[in-house]
């Protein structure tokens, strides 16, 4: 695992400077953006996850035991659940672009407070449906020797819920709202304005575009844990390739969210060209020199 652990600290590096990169931009601190911010600071979540199960291990003689079983239902449970947050946090993300296209209004202030408890539900419900499934004994907690603790579904009905609920009702439903937001911009009926028209087919083409590249990598590289999850353990063969998919996934969301708003390109590009300026070298004008004649 330690070529993987490698891939994680890289993770980091570059998570720390996309967040780092965002501090002198106000024009990425919007509240139209939170969605996006919600995403990838589960990424950092993950990371820290990773990180700490590792720092646990190294040093696990010297936790008492009630840690111990803490640890024990963090190391089971935590992975799953990030990864399940961020299959609604997409979810909810094509929802308010939707409500944003077809209102025409800005839906964060509008509707703010149900952005908020959109916010609660997402955290809250799949942690309570982990303890009523544990309290059930429809997911059991066990600790494989010399192995981090794990989840086990007892049957096949919960298998069949858990991929249900973690992964195919919201990928439905993303998929449903992302075509009626397509749908709606490509509907230029009514409009006569020419100029409206390339504008919202060129929008039109710039969500086909960028939607394209954040879905193929997201069904590539975290699509896999999730429809795998039920049915093997984690470090399996096929629960370490899944594994190998969400590390590559966490280095590549900060571009992949990046291609996904504009504004995050321009401060990318702003900041490249700070840099640029910082490392060029100054070019001193040559000074003339009157050279007197000899008389």
């Amino acid at each position: 695992m330690k070529p993987l652990f490698y891939i994680y600290i890289v993770a980091a590096i570059i998570h720390l400077l996309f967040w780092l990169n965002l501090i002198p931009y106000p024009t990425v601190r919007q509240r139209s953006m939170q969605w996006l911010y919600t995403y990838l600071a589960i990424d950092v979540l993950l990371l820290i996850r990773v990180f700490s199960i590792y720092a646990y291990q190294w040093r696990s003689m010297c936790v008492p035991h009630f840690l111990r079983t803490i640890m024990c239902y963090y190391e089971a449970i935590i992975d799953n659940y990030l990864n399940v947050l961020q299959s609604y946090i997409i979810l909810a993300l094509n929802i308010c672009r939707y409500l944003q296209i077809t209102d025409n209004r800005d839906i964060y202030v509008i509707r703010h407070r149900t952005i908020i408890i959109s916010h609660f539900l997402i955290y809250i419900l799949p942690i309570l449906c982990y303890i009523i499934a544990i309290l059930c004994h429809w997911l059991i907690v066990f600790k494989p020797q010399n192995d981090i603790c794990d989840l086990e579904l007892t049957s096949a009905v919960v298998q069949i819920l858990f991929l249900l609920f973690s992964y195919f009702i919201p990928l439905v439903f993303t998929s449903i709202f992302l075509f009626l937001s397509l749908r709606h911009i490509r509907n230029t009926n009514g409009i006569r304005t020419q100029q409206i028209i390339e504008a919202r087919l060129k929008y039109h083409r710039q969500l086909i575009i960028q939607s394209g590249a954040f879905y193929s990598v997201w069904l590539i590289l975290w699509s896999p844990y999730l429809l795998l999850f039920p049915f093997y353990y984690r470090h399996s063969t096929q629960g370490t390739i899944t594994e190998i998919f969400i590390c590559i996934g966490i280095v590549l969301d900060p571009f992949i969210v990046a291609a996904l708003d504009i504004r995050f390109l321009r401060a990318w590009h702003s900041t490249w060209n700070h840099l640029i300026e910082c490392v060029r070298p100054v070019r001193v004008a040559p000074m003339p020199v009157a050279i007197a004649p000899n008389y």
